[in-house]
């Protein structure tokens, strides 16, 4: 069975009614680029609750950083917005999740506008270490 998030085929409902398949981004070079930087910038966090948005912003602050970012979104293919989705979505959100020096601590809700990302959803993690 296909790996979802990792080139596998995946079927879905067009707009028309029909099915169509469709090839979902593979996200392992992408985690390869950010993930070890992900995980450097975690350990210099101090004890703290932030949300992916302000994670993702502070992450690109850095001019290395950016650069990575960057060469990761090139991984995922040519639609800006559908790299961005996978970006935000699939790798930031998992490398967060998968780190066990945070907790995830909810979601962000709609009407806190300076923390909900336009290409995920956005959540929150506090930093227990």
């Amino acid at each position: 069975m296909p790996d979802p998030g990792r080139g596998g085929l995946t079927v879905a409902h067009s707009r028309h009614g029909g099915m169509e398949a469709f090839m979902e981004p593979d996200t392992g070079p992408a985690h390869a680029i950010l993930d070890p930087l992900i995980e450097g910038l975690i350990g210099t966090l101090p004890v703290c609750q932030f949300s992916t948005r302000r994670f993702i912003a502070v992450f690109i602050a850095d001019p290395e950083r950016a650069e990575a970012y960057k060469a990761a979104l090139k991984t995922l293919g040519d639609d800006p917005d559908l790299g961005l989705m996978a970006l935000h979505g699939q790798v930031i959100s998992v490398a967060l999740r998968n780190d066990r020096r945070l907790k995830f601590a909810g979601f962000v809700r709609e009407d806190d506008p300076e923390h909900v990302d336009p290409f995920c959803h956005s959540s929150w993690w506090r930093k227990e270490e």
